[in-house]
């Protein structure tokens, strides 16, 4: 037979559930007295889910109640299965090739599918039990077992890139389905960085395939030496032209060179040691770069801190000595002792601008309170605070720069013991910074 269409029942003159190009069936009269049939393929077939909400017949049942048609093997040749979507045009699953095993009416029956997914694009193959099937809301049907989802390109996702590949187990309805399992992607980056590494996560999830809305129940993600765990959800938000991801990040001991290799398009990262932080993501879709549309609400700390640059690791070992009140040797820089800080404050990232607030760098005779903020978009730096001394400045400094410091010193200091306050910014650009005393 060509050309079929299949509708609920009670809904002879509406949409179809169902088309099929061609549906071929090989029985004998044995087996059809029995209602069995050896075997069916359907070929061309496509699927409109946005049908799934049709009510079945509330009269009786077909065939006076009694025993309905058994297929022994379904195979299903070439399918999409449509997904509508608000104003964009729907998720089409094109499916390879589906086999059913023992198709029998309010019995759940096997299945192996090969299909490729949309969004984003790679190849599923799973096997496990389908149904009973529900004839009147279809996507309420249940279904459990397992996948590989292979060669999933993530640059259509915007922003990200990558070749992933993921194995798993599933089970519950198509609108409500459980997901659990593992990913791992050998080349996962930022495109604004640039910096491929190898992330590897485990999740639990549920997942409407209606419309595409996903819940991350847990994913727990390691790269480098860095593991974080992620919490919250990617779904259609009311007024937002497109699905939001709003999650919930915690890295309770990673690196920070780790995420500035993944974050930051230089070459070497400005910085290494431990860092915690914890924070609030939100991620609207859209067509604007990547880090203009993540919006960030966190705390973060780092312990032993230090810098890759060798001018700034002078210029941070230069301070700490100064404001232990020791000479600092300008003839050999080289020499310098290596020192590391620690670093903590609250962050708000807002279109590419990272605002601080009680933004804290102590090293050994030294603490900087500051605030301001740091532009991911032209990387200009604009800091303000004081820089509390054990000593002063003056006390360390010799020749024409002593006599300098010591005059001006009054103008900007406040004394504090045997230290002093004094009021210091930072600006310029990530590769110019540019130290001084505040106004």
């Amino acid at each position: 037979m060509e050309g079929l269409e299949f509708r609920g029942a009670g809904n002879s003159s509406g949409p179809p559930l169902l088309t099929a190009g061609r549906l071929t069936i090989r029985a004998n009269y044995r087996g059809l007295f029995r209602q069995r049939v050896d075997f069916m393929r359907l070929e061309d077939v496509r699927v409109n889910m946005g049908q799934r909400g049709m009510r079945s017949h509330s009269g009786p049942a077909p065939h006076g109640g009694g025993q309905s048609t058994t297929v022994a093997e379904i195979v299903i040749d070439r399918a999409v299965v449509e997904f509508p979507r608000n104003k964009k045009p729907p998720l089409d699953f094109k499916v390879h090739q589906l086999t059913l095993g023992n198709f029998a009416q309010g019995k759940p029956t096997s299945f192996h599918v090969t299909v490729d997914n949309p969004l984003p694009p790679g190849r599923v193959a799973a096997d496990g039990q389908f149904g009973p099937l529900n004839m009147s809301d279809i996507a309420a049907t249940p279904l459990s077992g397992n996948y590989t989802f292979s060669d999933a390109k993530l640059d259509s996702l915007g922003g990200i890139a990558g070749t992933l590949s993921s194995q798993g187990s599933f089970a519950g309805p198509a609108r409500d389905l459980r997901v659990q399992g593992k990913t791992d992607t050998p080349d996962y980056q930022v495109k604004s960085a640039g910096h491929p590494v190898h992330l590897r996560t485990e999740f639990q999830a549920v997942v409407n395939c209606t419309n595409g809305d996903v819940n991350l129940q847990s994913i727990r993600g390691e790269f480098e030496k860095t593991t974080f765990g992620v919490t919250g959800d990617v779904a259609k938000k009311t007024k937002a032209p497109s699905k939001v991801a709003a999650l919930e990040v915690k890295d309770p001991g990673g690196r920070i060179e780790d995420w500035l290799r993944l974050l930051s398009s230089d070459q070497m990262p400005p910085m290494t040691g431990p860092i915690w932080f914890q924070a609030q993501v939100t991620i609207p879709g859209g067509a604007r770069p990547f880090i203009q549309r993540v919006r960030l609400l966190g705390d973060f700390g780092l312990t032993d801190a230090a810098f890759t640059k060798q001018k700034t690791d002078q210029e941070v070992s230069e301070l700490s000595l100064r404001a232990q009140g020791q000479k600092v040797p300008h003839a050999q820089k080289e020499l310098l002792p290596k020192i590391t800080g620690r670093i903590a404050g609250h962050v708000e990232l807002l279109d590419g601008v990272a605002h601080f607030s009680n933004l804290t760098y102590v090293v050994p005779g030294a603490a900087a309170n500051l605030h301001g903020t740091f532009s991911f978009i032209d990387e200009r730096i604009d800091l303000h605070g004081e820089l509390t001394l054990e000593t002063k400045f003056s006390d360390t400094a010799t020749g024409p720069k002593g006599l300098l410091t010591r005059a001006i010193e009054p103008l900007f200091a406040k004394a504090r013991g045997k230290g002093e306050i004094l009021p210091v910014k930072l600006t310029g650009t990530y590769d110019h910074p540019s130290y001084g005393l505040d106004k």
